[in-house]
């Protein structure tokens, strides 16, 4: 129970401590305004929640196999023993040729198009700064490589004949 100073007032008054009401006495069992009980009567001691429960202990002495843990929680709290077995053959082995001059062939056209970008951007630039009109050459989209640049009124050449 909350006791607490009335105002006016130096002697303490007895309040309920679920809704606050002033109580006649601090023996009371029960609330006269909510109900609600504020002396328990019974035993004070649980086992496990307010005492020590001895059997559990002794229960718990006595388990001799532990309990298996998965594998993710046991990696997690670090107790995981990971097994030494041997790679597979060829897992850590190098790439065939073919794929190797893929990668390459790839690397080089990416190198080509960032260079054409920054050559792009510093023709854009220069033409921006003197005011004449651009004149970038063409780019042949299958090979990524630069062909002839495009006469004025041409569209660049794509290795298809126009329609028509």
């Amino acid at each position: 129970m909350v006791d607490d100073v009335t105002p006016g007032s130096s002697t303490l008054v007895p309040r309920c401590m679920w809704c606050s009401a002033p109580l006649s006495s601090e023996t009371d069992a029960t609330c006269p305004s909510c109900g609600a009980t504020l002396v328990e009567e019974g035993d004070r001691q649980v086992p496990g929640v307010t005492a020590i429960d001895a059997e559990a202990i002794v229960r718990g002495a006595r388990a001799t196999k532990p309990k298996s843990r998965s594998r993710l929680m046991s990696w997690i709290s670090g107790e995981y023993q990971e097994e030494e077995a041997p790679p597979p053959a060829g897992s850590i082995a190098p790439p065939p040729l073919e794929v190797r001059r893929e990668m390459l062939r790839l690397e080089l056209a990416a190198e080509v198009a960032n260079l054409q970008a920054e050559a792009g951007v510093i023709a854009a630039e220069a033409a921006l700064e003197s005011g004449e009109p651009l004149d970038l050459p063409a780019v042949d989209a299958a090979a990524g490589l630069d062909t002839e640049p495009a006469a004025d009124g041409d569209s660049p050449s794509t290795g298809a004949e126009p329609a028509g």
